[in-house]
């Protein structure tokens, strides 16, 4: 992600927040702070593709929202969902954006109760801002740190890659044993 993001700039930043929208916001905070790009730009880059990624996802679900409504998933879990949106109302727009996970369900929401898009629009608007200026200064404030735990999780994953290489052909003579064992019974 951080190779996409640096070698593409500003328009991999906006590409990523549109689809990922926490990680790659991060990670534009410490290419930020290492110069690639200032942090005010990667701030508004984060915001717009943020932005046009929940209003796609807003589209989504009101383009289909007759068949999501008769869904037997929607069914059950309408109740559930109605019950948080009758306390919180729309400000869960924003505060989706700071709750890992749940953005993309929350814009999908949204457009299949139809609510008027002006009024997702200004929420998500202000929603997309604060979790962009937030999740950038937090890259760009612990770009080394962010740096050093980047390097520590690609050493993790090669020793997690090696000992499933390893285990694998051990896994594999295991089963064999058991079947032959089996067989013999």
């Amino acid at each position: 992600m951080e190779h996409f993001l640096a070698r593409h700039g500003l328009l991999a930043v906006f590409a990523a927040a549109a689809f990922e929208g926490d990680v790659s916001v991060v990670l534009a905070g410490v290419l930020a702070d290492l110069g690639f790009f200032s942090l005010p730009r990667a701030v508004q880059a984060a915001w717009l593709g943020g932005f046009v990624g929940d209003t796609a996802w807003y589209a989504l679900g009101r383009l289909n929202s007759a068949a999501v409504r008769r869904s037997r998933l929607y069914l059950r879990a309408a109740p559930l969902i109605e019950r948080l949106v009758a306390r919180v109302g729309e400000r869960e727009i924003v505060l989706s954006r700071f709750v890992y996970g749940t953005r993309i369900a929350s814009m999908f929401f949204w457009g299949v109760h139809r609510l008027p898009y002006a009024r997702f629009a200004a929420f998500d608007l202000v929603g997309c801002l604060l979790s962009a200026i937030v999740l950038a200064g937090l890259g760009f404030g612990l770009s080394t740190s962010a740096v050093a735990l980047v390097g520590r999780v690609k050493r993790a994953e090669v020793w997690l890659l090696a000992v499933l290489l390893v285990s694998l052909p051990v896994l594999v003579v295991i089963r064999h044993v058991m079947r032959r064992v089996a067989r013999e019974r």
